[in-house]
């Protein structure tokens, strides 16, 4: 039989510690690698959602100023389609026309408030 420190002498004497070492770091070094190169590729892959939700997002808040410009043009043409059914004539088809409201309202003031060429709703 064999003594353990026979077994023990013959492993110092012939590398097999500095081997087992040698064979340990070699394939921690190798799962170090493995690791780095997968945690680059989700860099890359980080950086370029990122970069697809900033143009993403840039896009959603150019729709939102959109659609605030759309409402506020709509608001004034609602408003002024309200003031021009508040001074509907109630006399149609006569010379001598003449809103419900009376005639304290000037001609000028009324063209201003009834213009609605500044209004594009196409």
């Amino acid at each position: 039989m064999i003594d353990w420190t026979q077994i023990i002498i013959a492993l110092l004497g012939t590398g097999g510690v500095t081997a087992l070492f040698l064979i340990t770091e070699r394939k921690t070094a190798a799962a170090l690698k493995n690791m780095q190169t997968t945690l680059d590729s989700l860099k890359d892959l980080y950086d370029k959602l990122q970069a697809r939700y900033d143009m993403e997002t840039d896009k959603v808040g150019k729709f939102y100023n959109e659609i605030d410009n759309l409402h506020d043009r709509l608001d004034e043409a609602n408003t002024k389609a309200a003031v021009n059914e508040i001074l509907r004539c109630e006399v149609t088809g006569c010379v001598n026309r003449h809103p419900p409201l009376g005639s304290k309202i000037k001609t000028e003031d009324m063209k201003k408030i009834t213009d609605a060429d500044d209004i594009d709703l196409e």
